[in-house]
């Protein structure tokens, strides 16, 4: 059990990143605009950072002194996947804005709380990408089985749920 732990762990991130890229490639040709705009986001802000990261040899960034940084590209994913969820004509992408905040309370506890733990603070600052990633191919994988079956459908919502309609 230990081994397989240890290739985990030595393997996990090029394989989320070799997954998004081919995610990218896959939705570039067959995916809708949401799920363009959501790998988009995905790999600006979670998989080109690492890179960023690790060119500048800054170390573990989610828990070191540039957590605010990180913690900032969070925050902005967070808004991002909120308005394409907002928008979107399906309902996956409300789970991975869910993830994504999941991330940001775990940012802001890490603010709140010195003693925390900095296993946890990774685990949920970094783990809600695995989640997200998988929720997204699965995504995929529904629109192009779907746009196969029916045909070409609405990619947004053509009217944003507002108060307005919930009149008592």
């Amino acid at each position: 059990m230990g081994d397989l732990l240890d290739f985990f762990n030595a393997y996990r991130v090029p394989a989320l990143h070799l997954t998004s890229f081919l995610l990218l490639g896959g939705t570039w040709r067959w995916g809708g605009a949401p799920e363009r705009w959501l790998i988009g986001i995905f790999i600006a802000i979670m998989v080109l950072p690492t890179y960023v990261i690790w060119w500048f040899e800054l170390g573990a960034a989610e828990v070191g002194p540039y957590a605010p940084a990180v913690m900032l590209l969070d925050m902005l994913a967070a808004a991002l996947f909120i308005g394409v969820a907002l928008k979107a004509n399906r309902n996956y992408p409300l789970w991975i804005a869910g993830f994504q905040l999941v991330a940001v309370g775990a940012h802001l506890v890490r603010s709140i709380i010195d003693t925390i733990s900095p296993l946890a603070v990774a685990i949920l600052v970094i783990g809600p990408a695995y989640c997200q990633l998988l929720l997204l191919l699965g995504g995929f994988i529904r629109h192009a089985l779907r746009e196969r079956r029916f045909g070409p459908y609405r990619e947004w919502r053509q009217v944003t749920p507002s108060a307005r309609g919930l009149q008592l």
